[in-house]
């Protein structure tokens, strides 16, 4: 009873002080630092991103993107949740292999408008900007490089700006709310955030500080001296991490996980009632397979919290509206700005007005021109709000220009000037695409979108689709085309544009088109408002039971005169054997519509041969692969500088930063060897892969089990470290059997668990080989894994550690045929003798060293050997004259001698 009355009196007390105190507000900012993981490696150049995040209707970005999701979750005011998409973009991303989205650096802006753009608006959604200091560098100096985290912001500012004007220009988004990667962050990045971008960051990460200092680098942040609290703060000029005079805003964030462990969501909710506003920022990765829980449980908390705390209120907000309300504001109008191009000759400069104070010291200007180059223009303040740009355009190679003005609470104004229209992409969902005839049923891969259709050519049969376009302005047009990768794809193909209905252009292929690339069929001057018609045609000549693809046709008025193009931006060889040479294909191409002709590739320091001759023609729309051939005689990291030189009317002189790490003698082979790698059994081929393009599986207990072989003629004789490598991986044998053969004689076996180092080099022993003689390892099924479904084949490494001489490596040829312990030599010795020994077979082997009472003094060795004739080094520096016992265990075989030291 007494219990229950003190309840009721707590109760009717703390809804009299919650009367007579003003509790704070709570803004819950709920967001997502939104990348695309599969395909992301940071020790490749040019990576190949998996869209199926966004594309997928099973996976997060469907389920968290349905309003019917979000209505789960309301706040006191019945609000459903909003959701900040803090996209990723930027380096890492900018140099992707894909062609399957029109700009590889911003494909997550561009998949969650193009999936999901209804759902961004019907939940009143904030999109903007998440960016990663990746940084392509080699800072320990080793010959390996990596997508580091960059040590400083500046060495990332300009694929920074890059990416800001990529959004703006390409997209309409441009950030007025911020999370860095990695919870990053530097004085000269919070300046240039502070000065020149946005007002509001939410990355202050309190009480965390880590650093990385073996590659690759991530992660390296401090905010120990930050606020803990969840109230805005502007940051210090002096010190990012502390309160101060900054213009901007930062406040603390934490992972989804935050609140589900470390009960923060009680202490948000605690400080409210004591009057003190909180901005409560909580993010997870869109990938995370908990991602959707979360949202849940941080639900469920904060509606727990409301209720022990019932003076508060807690209203979900997007990061930029939180920050407005927190402030107070009664300003929710976008300044009015006026944004006009001011001609002058050939040139164009560009002035801006704004109706009010701007956050900005000067609003972010850029311009893309048909070389798709974006640039960021300085501006010169010129009147009281009003500016103009310094820097002189050539208005003949403008496409587009565009400003992001943000006021002083965070309302943004953004204003474009199109000289030339939008590139155009008509999918086979589209409205555009027209089926003429055929029979043609849908394809579940694509070389974009979602899907593709095909149709198989039957006897007397033939298939005709078209994509059909309403030409926006008059202007010169690129037509390409993409299709999906398709086995028996039809190799009779023909192309015609229609102008108006008129024929203006045939394009016939007799050996296929080329899969999952951009193909260029014409370039055509066309008028506004003409009806352009793109028709594909294939018949049942000499192809029955091929298969013609459909998918997708890029229309694109960005045409160069002569345009050369780099895929890579680096010559990486990689590790490089010692006197050996490598090569290694550059693709230069011409995205240009006359031929571009190149005149000279060399390199700096000369460490690159080229056997092309030059002057060379490439055709308009055409590629052509150069060989660069690589060797030298010095063993260390070697850097040079390759340039090119062409006709390239806007970069004449082209050029790449080249990096090689060359070794001691090694070789590599891998499963695309076709001269050193053979196969038994059943084995298909992995997009999976840790070394080269591709790797290789079989499955376990397959009939007959599979194997396979890697061999090859070693250049040197002498002691090696052989390593392997499998694509990372969770389902692989844990008993594959790797054995080595020396002349078709197995003289070691070993057994290994294929998941564990998955994704790096693994050792698995060092052996003496001779030069000149078949080595081979074997991967082998042995029936006995107890875990996984496959056995994996990717590459196999032999680091040379030590060469011999050819008697030593007559001596290697020879197998004992028995086991035996030589006498110490010398003996009696001071300080240092030599223990030799003989194995017939592999065995692991331990030597030891007793005194004359039994007491063990050192342990020579303890490790497996191959079979032949092996030595070790006894020194007895530390030990007192006298005589002493050293024993050899090797499998079943036991020996004892004597030996004495003598000072």
């Amino acid at each position: 009873m007494h219990n229950k009355i003190t309840t009721i009196i707590s109760y009717f007390l703390l809804i009299f002080y919650s009367t007579i105190s003003t509790a704070g507000e709570v803004y819950l900012v709920l967001g997502s630092d939104t990348a695309i993981w599969e395909g992301m490696s940071v020790n490749r150049y040019n990576c190949y991103y998996n869209i199926d995040l966004y594309t997928n209707p099973s996976r997060n970005a469907y389920q968290v993107m349905d309003p019917a999701f979000r209505a789960q979750f309301i706040d006191s005011y019945g609000q459903p949740v909003k959701m900040t998409w803090w996209m990723m973009a930027g380096n890492i991303f900018r140099y992707a292999e894909n062609t399957n989205i029109p700009i590889p650096n911003i494909m997550t802006m561009y998949l969650m408008k193009k999936y999901h753009h209804d759902n961004v608006i019907a939940n009143e959604d904030e999109l903007s900007l998440h960016y990663h200091t990746f940084y392509w560098s080699d800072y320990d100096n080793d010959g390996i490089f990596y997508w580091n985290q960059s040590l400083t912001f500046l060495e990332s500012l300009d694929d920074f700006n890059f990416t800001l004007a990529q959004f703006l220009i390409d997209e309409h988004v441009f950030p007025v709310s911020f999370r860095s990667g990695w919870h990053y962050m530097d004085n000269d990045w919070q300046h240039y955030l502070d000065d020149r971008v946005l007002p509001y960051s939410m990355h202050n990460d309190w009480p965390a500080k880590r650093t990385d200092l073996i590659e690759p680098l991530d992660n390296t942040y401090d905010w120990s001296l930050s606020p803990a609290e969840f109230v805005p703060w502007h940051p210090s000029t002096s010190n990012y991490q502390l309160p101060g005079d900054g213009s901007g805003w930062n406040v603390r964030s934490d992972h989804f996980n935050g609140t589900r462990y470390l009960d923060l969501m009680d202490t948000i909710f605690a400080e409210a009632a004591d009057g003190i506003d909180q901005v409560a920022c909580f993010w997870g990765h869109l990938p995370e397979t908990d991602f959707l829980t979360n949202i849940e449980i941080l639900d469920s908390l904060a509606h727990r919290a409301a209720a022990q705390y019932p003076g508060v209120n807690f209203r979900y907000c997007t990061a930029i509206e939180a920050m407005q309300l927190w402030r107070k504001s009664n300003d929710s109008q976008a300044p009015t700005v006026q944004f006009t191009d001011i001609q002058n000759g050939d040139y164009v400069t560009f002035r801006i007005q704004s109706d009010e104070p701007i956050f900005q010291t000067q609003p972010f200007v850029v311009v893309k021109d048909v070389y798709e180059r974006y640039v960021i223009l300085e501006c010169t303040s010129v009147a009281y709000n009003e500016w103009e740009t310094s820097q002189l355009v050539l208005l003949s190679n403008l496409a587009k220009a565009a400003v992001a003005v943000c006021d002083t609470m965070g309302n943004q104004t953004l204003e474009f000037i199109d000289y030339l229209p939008d590139d155009e992409f008509i999918d086979n969902l589209d409205a555009g695409y027209v089926e003429v005839y055929g029979n043609w049923q849908t394809y579940p891969y694509a070389s974009w979108g979602t899907d593709s259709r095909i149709v198989t050519l039957n006897q007397n049969d033939s298939a005709k689709v078209q994509w059909q376009y309403v030409v926006p302005q008059t202007s010169q047009y690129n037509i390409l085309v993409q299709i999906p990768d398709h086995v028996d794809a039809a190799d009779f193909v023909t192309f015609t544009i229609f102008n108006n209905q008129q024929p203006i252009d045939t394009i016939e292929y007799n050996s296929g088109i080329p899969a999952e690339d951009w193909i260029f069929l014409s370039t055509n001057q066309l008028h506004a408002n003409s009806d352009l018609v793109i028709e594909m045609k294939a018949n049942d000549n000499n192809q029955v039971g091929k298969v013609l693809s459909a998918d997708v046709v890029k229309i694109t008025p960005l045409v160069r005169i002569r345009y050369l193009y780099l895929s890579n931006e680096n010559i990486d060889f990689g590790q490089v054997s010692i006197e050996d040479t490598v090569s290694y294909d550059l693709q230069i191409s011409n995205l240009g519509v006359q031929d571009l002709q190149l005149q000279n590739i060399s390199s700096l320091f000369n460490s690159v041969s080229i056997q092309t001759s030059f002057p060379l023609n490439i055709p308009a729309m055409g590629k052509k692969n150069i060989t660069l051939n690589f060797s030298s005689t010095t063993i260390g990291t070697i850097t040079d500088t390759l340039i090119i030189e062409s006709d390239d009317p806007v970069n004449p002189i082209k050029k790449l930063p080249i990096y090689a790490e060359v070794l001691n003698y090694f070789e590599i082979i891998d499963n695309e060897d076709s001269l050193n790698y053979e196969e038994y059994g059943a084995w298909y081929t992995s997009v999976a892969q840790a070394y080269g393009p591709s790797s290789r599986y079989a499955w376990l207990n397959s009939s007959p089990r599979a194997y396979a072989r890697f061999y090859i003629y070693l250049k040197k004789s002498g002691l090696y470290e052989i390593f392997e490598i499998v694509p990372t991986t969770v389902n692989s044998s844990d008993d594959a059997l790797y054995q080595f053969s020396i002349g078709g004689i197995i003289i070691d076996s070993i057994y290994i668990n294929q998941n564990q180092g998955s994704g790096g080099w693994v050792s698995i022993g060092q052996h003496n080989f001779p030069s000149n003689t078949e080595i081979e390892l074997k991967v082998v099924d042995t029936g006995n894994s107890t875990v996984g479904a496959v056995i994996r084949a990717d590459a196999i490494k032999l680091n040379l550690i030590q060469e011999i001489s050819r008697i030593q490596e007559d001596n290697l040829s020879k197998v004992p045929s028995h086991f035996h312990l030589d006498q110490n030599y010398p003996n009696p010795f001071n300080p240092e003798t030599r223990i030799k020994f003989a194995l017939p077979k592999p065995e692991k082997v331990k030597i030891e060293v007793y005194n004359i009472i039994g007491q063990k003094t050192e342990t020579l060795l303890n490790k497996s050997l191959p079979a032949g004739y092996h030595e070790v080094e006894f020194n007895g520096q530390n030990l007192s004259s006298g005589i002493y016992l050293y024993r050899i265990d090797a499998g079943e075989f036991h020996d004892v001698k004597k030996m004495v030291l003598l000072k």
